[in-house]
């Protein structure tokens, strides 16, 4: 029951923010992914923690054993790929932490870069040049306005 209540903040959050929510994602997947990866690679050995919490048994471990004897899921966890399978296993597993980051951080990004259009619009309209503002951003201040119209006309 309290999976569908947070997929559905999810699904608003996208509904709200579009394009900047679904970046603010894919950089928090990213940089968790490449962090693992990067960790795993350097100082993590995959094996020993597979055998200690008992996903794998010694005999299916040993570099003489069959590859046949071994499940494919033991040749994709200790095979040359192992580092990047178990990276990706573990940010599946860490859904439920990168969830949470996307919906508090994806109001912040997005208030940042409307901060942002809006300093470059003031800057641009204080030069007292005479090109007016660009397209872009009215269009990203006219949907700023949206958003916080639709916020505030909405009952809490």
């Amino acid at each position: 029951m309290q999976m569908f209540k947070s997929e559905g903040k999810v699904r608003e959050l996208f509904r709200k923010y579009g394009k900047t929510a679904l970046a603010t994602h894919l950089t928090i997947y990213t940089v968790s992914f490449s962090g693992l990866y990067v960790a795993i690679e350097n100082h993590f050995d995959p094996k020993s923690l597979l055998i200690k919490y008992g996903l794998l048994s010694d005999k299916e471990v040993k570099d003489d054993a069959d590859p046949k004897e071994r499940g494919w899921f033991s040749n994709l966890l200790t095979g040359p790929s192992s580092s990047l399978a178990l990276a990706f296993l573990c940010n599946k597993a860490l859904m439920p932490v990168r969830a949470p980051l996307t919906l508090g951080l994806t109001p912040m990004v997005a208030r940042a870069l409307q901060q942002r259009a809006a300093t470059a619009a003031g800057a641009a309209a204080s030069k007292g040049s005479s090109t007016p503002v660009s397209t872009t951003t009215a269009t990203s201040q006219a949907r700023s306005a949206q958003i916080k119209d639709r916020a505030s006309s909405k009952p809490h």
